[in-house]
């Protein structure tokens, strides 16, 4: 999921909506939301309230917004044809500038979507027992939200974007901390300084990390990230201070199966000693130990239109089934003053607009 971002928008463009005479498509950041003809001008400052967004109800209530009266949640819908992408409201009067944050100030929240069954079959290390080089995955944030990123001199890979769980798995430098509890300080001691035992094997989703002494019946949990791990030996084929990132899918997983009759894994980016390695890189590390990465869709100068073709379509692993979107990174990585990492997602709207979809991470 991307973060929470409701800031104060200025009104980039406007064009009439031309399918129906009392609407126009206003443009804001990246996104086209549909208001009301003559609603607002080019210029103007609004406040942008994007897809999965949670209004409280005094705000339903204050602005008239009756179709959110049954959960508050903002949403892609399509009229008259074409995509409405979340909400504008009008900006109280007060002294507001483009780019203020007012999440908080008008009570608006993240939408989280509920936690699915097989979550609860991954059973968390203790916070004093766990591995801090174990590092989380980037949070992607949507290209919408950042529309000048990247530039045309970017030279960039863009990916295909796998609707799964992300996953993670790494042999990493076991770490004797102070906070540990004194058996398990001990018995790390003697791993590490009388059997040479320098590193140890994690894996994990994005937010729950596993390690062999967190789960004493058997090395691998009945999860789906312990039966991927199990699959390809992941923990005798990576290497040391390696982490592999990569999306499970396929049947029980999301909505979106890809045909697949069993679980799979596809690799879409790998950190060494704490730094990401380059897309390149990547593809040759898979290559040699036979681990799949995620389909690759275009590398070359980055341009909106490429990106708008990568995003939509059906997928290039199942091609009956559409497209969840792609991402957008460097090809060599770069760091951006605004997102940190620069890399960025897009969502197709066939997507979008689907019927009874999952989103967990």
């Amino acid at each position: 999921m991307s973060s929470l971002i409701v800031e104060v928008c200025k009104v980039e463009d406007i064009i009439k909506h031309p399918n129906a005479d009392r609407l126009s498509i206003t443009k804001v950041k990246g996104w086209n939301c549909i208001v009301g003809l003559d609603q607002y001008k080019i210029g103007d400052l609004v406040v942008f309230v994007p897809p999965d967004c949670i209004i409280p109800q005094n705000l339903i209530e204050e602005y008239k917004l009756e179709y959110l009266r049954k959960d508050g949640r903002t949403k892609n819908v399509k009229l008259r044809g074409f995509i409405s992408q979340g909400l504008i409201l009008d900006l109280p009067k007060g002294n507001w500038k483009e780019g203020d944050d007012v999440a908080n100030i008008f009570g608006i929240s993240k939408w989280e979507p509920p936690e699915p069954k097989f979550y609860k079959q991954i059973k968390q290390t203790s916070k004093k027992k766990i591995n801090p080089n174990f590092d989380k995955y980037t949070e992607i944030e949507n290209i919408k939200n950042y529309p000048n990123v990247f530039n045309e001199d970017d030279i960039v890979v863009i990916t295909e974007k796998i609707h799964g769980c992300n996953s993670r798995f790494g042999r990493l430098e076991i770490a004797i901390r102070k906070s540990q509890p004194l058996l398990d300080h001990i018995s790390l001691w003697i791993k590490k300084n009388i059997f040479k035992q320098t590193h140890e094997f994690v894996y994990g989703s994005h937010n729950v990390q596993i390690t062999a002494h967190s789960n004493r019946h058997s090395f691998y949990g009945k999860d789906y990230w312990g039966e991927i791990a199990k699959k390809y030996d992941f923990a005798n084929t990576i290497p040391e201070d390696y982490i592999v990132y990569g999306e499970i899918f396929g049947p029980n997983v999301q909505d979106l199966t890809y045909s697949l009759s069993e679980r799979d894994i596809m690799i879409f980016d790998i950190k060494y000693k704490g730094q990401y390695i380059s897309w390149n890189d990547i593809i040759f590390f898979c290559i040699q130990h036979g681990w799949k990465t995620v389909p690759e869709l275009y590398i070359g100068k980055y341009n909106n239109d490429i990106l708008k073709r990568c995003t939509d379509g059906n997928s290039i692993i199942c091609p009956t089934q559409i497209r969840e979107g792609c991402v957008v990174k460097c090809l060599q990585e770069e760091n951006d003053i605004k997102i940190g990492r620069k890399i960025l997602k897009s969502r197709s709207d066939a997507y979008l607009l689907r019927q009874n979809g999952t989103e967990f991470k």
